[in-house]
């Protein structure tokens, strides 16, 4: 079950993408704005589901991902990262949106220096200060 955290980063991702032009077609989460538009759970892109994926001219995607400081050091988020990367990469009109609390930032830049993805343009990423995150206690 997603955080409050999470949710807040992802309706972060969904802002940036509806103002990149994109019309979100999936969503799994609670979107945290004014519309309550229900949305379908996205479905797995190669072995994944993605948080957000947004389209636009009915030719271009984007996929946006929300990570929480610890899910970046898990395998599994190395492995979505690949995954929707190679989908994006498809066409130059596709992008990556990648959330995250501002105090992950390191550890994001670790990781895809590690993945050999460095200053790659469809990949955009979202860094939220702690302060606006919901306040959560760490198990």
């Amino acid at each position: 079950m997603p955080s409050e955290k999470h949710d807040f980063i992802v309706s972060a991702i969904v802002r940036k993408i509806r103002q990149d032009g994109f019309r979100v077609i999936y969503l799994d989460g609670k979107y945290q704005d004014i519309d309550t538009e229900k949305f379908d759970i996205p479905p797995k892109i190669i072995n994944h589901k993605p948080d957000v994926i947004g389209e636009k001219e009915s030719i271009f995607f984007c996929i946006g991902e929300a990570k929480t400081k610890n899910d970046l050091l898990s395998e599994r988020t190395k492995n979505q990262i690949i995954d929707f990367l190679t989908i994006v990469r498809l066409s130059s009109g596709n992008k990556l949106v990648l959330g995250i609390p501002l105090n992950a930032k390191e550890n994001l830049e670790k990781l895809l220096i590690e993945l050999g993805i460095v200053n790659q343009k469809q990949i955009e990423i979202i860094c939220i200060p702690e302060e606006l995150l919901p306040y959560e206690e760490e198990i």
